[in-house]
Parts: C-alpha cells; sequence; structure tokens
C-alpha cells in the first residue's frame, strides 16, 4: 500500500435506514451496506473527520502540575464542499436533509484500491446535516455550496483490497 491522491474519491448520502451501532463492527458495517445511497456529484472537498477525545484536566494543589484524561470521543463535523449544482440528485438529498431533523447514513469511498481489480477503503457513518450556505464569491468563482455534517456515530472503516 502507498499513499495516494484524493481525486477519484466520492461522497455519498444514505437514508435514515436506522443503524444498531451497538454490535460488533462487521455487524454494523453489514447493516450500512443495506442502505441505498446516492451520489454527491460535485463534491469538491470531503474535509477531515475521525475521533477525537475531549480533555479533561486536573490539577492537584500539591505539585501544581495539570494532568490530561481523555474524556468523551468526537467523530468531528464535515466541512462538504460542493459545486453548486441544483440538478445533482445527492445535492438535493444533503439540502432535505439539512431540513430534518434525523440522522443519515453516509459513506466516502477513497480512491486507493490495492490493485485494479481491487475494491478502495470506505468510511461509513452516521450524522446530520447541519448547514446549506451558499457561496457565490466573485466573478471567477464558481458558485459552491458548503454543508457541516455533524457526525454522531464512530467511523466505520473497510480497508482497500
Amino acid at each position: 500500500m502507498t499513499v495516494n491522491a484524493a481525486g477519484g474519491s466520492k461522497f455519498y448520502i444514505g437514508t435514515t435506514l436506522a443503524i444498531n451501532l451497538d454490535q460488533s463492527d462487521a455487524a454494523v458495517i453489514a447493516e450500512f451496506l443495506t442502505d441505498t445511497y446516492t451520489l454527491v456529484n460535485e463534491a469538491e472537498d470531503v474535509g477531515e473527520f475521525g475521533d477525537e477525545s475531549e480533555e479533561i484536566t486536573f490539577t492537584a494543589l500539591r505539585d501544581a502540575r495539570v494532568r490530561k484524561f481523555k474524556g468523551p470521543k468526537n467523530a468531528g463535523t464535515i466541512a462538504l464542499v460542493v459545486g453548486s449544482d441544483p440538478t445533482d440528485a445527492g445535492e438535493d438529498a444533503l439540502v432535505a436533509a439539512e431540513a430534518e431533523p434525523n440522522d443519515y447514513n453516509f459513506k466516502v469511498e477513497l480512491n486507493d484500491p490495492e490493485s485494479l481489480s481491487g475494491t478502495p477503503s470506505v468510511h461509513y457513518f452516521r450524522g446530520k446535516v447541519m448547514s446549506k450556505r451558499l457561496n457565490v464569491g466573485n466573478a471567477s468563482n464558481v458558485v459552491r455550496r458548503t454543508f457541516n455534517i455533524g457526525i454522531n456515530s464512530a467511523i466505520y472503516e473497510v480497508n482497500p483490497t
């Protein structure tokens, strides 16, 4: 395995199909696979995502030394930037999801298969579409939308083959 460029990666939105997250990773991934996903055709930047532990601190009077502990995990908020295309079914699904309070299933497929006949790595997660901001910019700009997606589950990864 080697490093890969992000070009060729894909972002998908699924449905509100409930996933039982209280089981093995393999069983959770099997449930994610039963959903139907719509490609967001003009995704430009997926940004970063993944667990980060909240920092918890404690300072004892005795030594005045700050001690750090790991708190709850937060998988982050994706700032998904897309070229605005009102005819794109994936973008339409994101706009509709922003209007609802429900968690949706998402899939990020990287362009990293280990061979020409292999499969790429895939990341699954659940989250809410929190915003759908439009950026018109200047005369030399492509009109874009940024969808902030608050992740509400762990990230479940299927390794490339």
